[in-house]
């Protein structure tokens, strides 16, 4: 009985790997069966191919291209999914979106665009981002605003309070002075 057993798992351990040979082989390598599982929407299969065609040294450069795409583009996914419900792609830029409803303007303006990481410097092009939402907060004067601050980062990572304090104080009091037009001129 142990020996029919150690024969059964000696035979399963060499049809695996010849599935897993076949799996290289017949898609052409691990690079080119990385493509097809990309192109097929299966991102995480994709990356853990595109890791054996580097290790592998099959196509390395083009597969190191796509693992980074792939990041890329499920960063942005997860993004969009953690906007309260507004596809980012319905930005007016990549730092804000904003939206008149009923009367009242709703604003959201991503910090991770706005503010250099864990800083409270603002990035390039942040200034010019918020001017435009003051220019538009000055004009809706007798219209309800709402701005909010929208974090794009992982929920479950806590962040520092004390940061996001200095980070919405900075916002708001640009967008304060900006909208009554009392920012001084250089």
């Amino acid at each position: 009985m142990a020996t029919r057993r150690g024969c059964l798992i000696a035979g399963c351990l060499a049809a695996c790997l010849r599935a897993g040979s076949l799996w290289a082989s017949s898609a052409g390598g691990y690079y080119d069966h990385g493509v097809e599982l990309y192109n097929a929407g299966r991102f995480s299969d994709a990356t853990d191919a595109f890791d054996m065609a580097v290790k592998k040294r099959d196509h390395a450069t083009e597969a190191n291209a796509f693992i980074e795409r792939i990041r890329k583009e499920t960063v942005e996914r997860i993004r969009n999914r953690a906007l309260t419900g507004i596809s980012k792609a319905n930005w007016q830029t990549k730092f804000y979106y904003m939206n008149a409803i009923n009367g009242r303007v709703r604003v959201g303006i991503s910090m991770q665009e706005i503010f250099e990481r864990s800083g409270v410097n603002f990035r390039p092009g942040a200034v010019e981002a918020l001017s435009q939402v003051a220019d538009a907060i000055a004009k809706a004067d007798s219209l309800r605003v709402e701005v909010e601050l929208i974090n794009e980062i992982n929920q479950d990572v806590t962040s520092n309070p004390e940061m996001l304090a200095q980070q919405q104080a900075a916002v708001f009091s640009y967008l304060s002075l900006a909208a009554r037009g009392n920012l001084p001129k250089y």
